[in-house]
C-alpha cells in the first residue's frame, strides 16, 4: 500500500506530522480523526503537492446527486455529521470528495453546514442558501430533496441543449477541416505548374491559390490565434459582467429568443423554489438573480429590489423593465393576488421548459441544412476553381 505524509491538529492545538499506510487519501483523514486529530494536510509520500484532480469541474448531475443522497441519508434518521463521512466516502468527483472532507471536519468542530460550505466555491450560492434555510427552520431533509428535483431538472434542460447543438457542431467542424486540407494539401498538386503563373488563370482560382498560399504558409499562426482568441473571450465574460454582451446576447436572431426562454425558465423555478421554502422574497430574488446567467438580467433584477422596497409588486415592477415575456409577469401578479405565487411560477416553469426544447427542436432542424448548404458553397467554389483552368486550356488548344 502507498504511503502518505500528513499533518494533524490535536485537541489542544498541537500539530503532529507523521507517516501512514493507506488504501487512498481518505482512508488517512479517516484514521486520523479517528484518533480525535484534525487532519490538515495529506499526501503520498515523494508526489509534488499539486494535485489536478482538484482541476476536475463539479457539475450539475454531481450536485444533484449529492442533495439526492443526503436528503435520504437524513430521511432515514442518520446525524448530519455521519451523513457527510458516507456521501464524501462514496462520491467519484475528487474536488467534490475533497471540499466534503474539509465540511465534515468544519462541522465536526462546531460550525454550521451552510457556513462550512461556503467556505468551498464549488458548491451554488443558491444550495448554500437553502441549507441555512434547512437548518434553521429544521426541515433540512425535506429542503435538500427539493433542491436535488432542482438540479436534475437544471440538468436535463442543459444536457437536451447540448445534445441538440453538438451534431450541427460536429458538421461545422468537421466541414472547417475538410476544408482547410484541400485547400492546403490537395489543391497545390492538383493544379501543378498552373500555380507558378497565376495572373492568366481566372478569377476563382487566383483566388483559392492565394488562399492556398496564405494558409499553408501561416496555419500554425492561425490556429494559435484562433485558440488564443477563444481563450481570452471566454476569460473576459467569466471575470466581467459585460452587461451589454449579455444584451446582446437576448437580441440575436433564433439564438437571442432560446437564450430568453432558458433564463425565463430558470428565474421561474428557482424564485418559486426559494419563496415556497420560506426564504423571503427580497433574499429570494437576489438569489434568482445570481444563478439566471446573464448580467443584464441579473442587474434590472436587483433594480427590482428598489421597488419593492417602495412598495410596488414584483409584478408591476418586471413588467414596466419588459425584462421577461409578457406570461411571465401576468402570472407573477395573478400568484401574488392569490397568495400562492411558488406554484404559480413552479408551473410557469414548466411550460418555458417545454418552450426551450421545442425551440432548440427547431434551431437544431435549421442550423443543419445551412451548413450543408455553406459546405456546398464552398466546396462548389474549390471545384469551379479547379475546373476552369482546364477549360481555359482546352480553348487555348483549339
Amino acid at each position: 500500500m502507498p504511503v502518505y505524509e500528513y499533518e494533524a491538529k490535536l485537541m489542544n492545538g498541537t500539530v503532529k506530522k507523521g507517516k501512514m499506510e493507506a488504501v487512498d487519501e481518505f482512508a488517512v483523514r479517516n484514521s486520523i480523526r479517528s484518533s480525535n486529530m484534525f487532519p490538515v494536510k495529506v499526501k503520498a509520500e515523494g508526489k509534488s503537492n499539486i494535485d489536478f484532480s482538484m482541476l476536475q469541474s463539479v457539475t450539475l448531475k454531481d450536485i444533484s446527486i449529492f442533495c439526492r443522497q443526503f436528503s435520504y441519508i437524513l430521511i432515514a434518521g442518520m446525524p448530519m455529521l455521519r451523513a457527510i463521512d458516507v456521501i464524501q466516502n462514496q462520491t467519484e468527483n475528487k474536488k467534490l470528495k475533497s471540499c466534503l472532507a474539509e465540511v465534515y471536519e468544519d462541522v465536526q468542530k462546531g460550525k454550521d453546514l451552510s457556513s462550512s460550505m461556503k467556505k468551498h466555491s464549488t458548491f451554488p450560492d443558491m444550495l448554500i442558501n437553502m441549507v441555512a434555510v434547512g437548518e434553521a427552520s429544521g426541515t433540512l431533509d425535506t429542503i435538500m430533496n427539493r433542491v436535488s428535483e432542482y438540479y436534475e431538472r437544471e440538468y436535463e434542460i442543459q444536457r437536451k441543449v447540448k445534445q441538440a447543438l453538438t451534431y450541427p457542431v460536429l458538421i461545422a467542424v468537421f466541414a472547417f477541416i475538410i476544408v482547410n486540407f484541400l485547400v492546403i494539401f490537395v489543391l497545390p498538386q492538383m493544379l501543378g505548374s498552373m500555380m507558378s503563373d497565376v495572373k492568366v488563370l481566372p478569377l476563382p482560382t487566383r483566388v483559392v491559390i492565394g488562399l492556398s498560399k496564405f494558409m499553408g504558409k501561416y496555419w500554425p499562426y492561425i490556429l494559435v490565434a484562433i485558440v488564443t482568441t477563444v481563450i481570452m473571450i471566454r476569460m473576459r465574460t467569466k471575470s466581467t459582467k459585460s452587461l451589454k454582451l449579455d444584451q446582446l446576447k437576448l437580441k440575436l436572431p433564433v439564438f437571442g429568443k432560446i437564450n430568453l426562454k432558458v433564463v425565463t425558465s430558470k428565474f421561474a423555478r428557482t424564485f418559486g423554489m426559494l419563496l415556497g421554502s420560506g426564504l423571503p422574497i427580497i433574499q429570494s430574488i437576489e438569489v434568482s438573480a445570481s444563478v439566471v446567467g446573464n448580467h443584464y438580467i441579473e442587474a434590472l433584477l436587483l433594480n427590482s429590489i428598489e421597488d419593492l422596497k417602495k412598495g410596488r409588486s414584483l409584478g408591476d415592477s418586471l413588467e414596466e423593465k419588459k425584462l421577461f415575456p409578457p406570461m411571465l409577469t401576468q402570472m407573477i401578479k395573478i400568484g401574488e393576488e392569490t397568495g400562492n405565487l411558488d406554484d404559480v411560477l413552479g408551473k410557469t416553469a414548466e411550460f418555458y421548459d417545454g418552450e426551450v426544447q421545442a425551440a432548440t427542436s427547431q434551431m437544431t432542424t435549421m442550423i443543419e441544412p445551412l451548413v450543408i448548404i455553406v459546405l456546398a458553397v464552398v466546396v462548389g467554389f474549390i471545384i469551379l476553381a479547379i475546373i476552369l483552368p482546364m477549360f481555359q486550356m482546352y480553348d487555348n488548344m483549339g
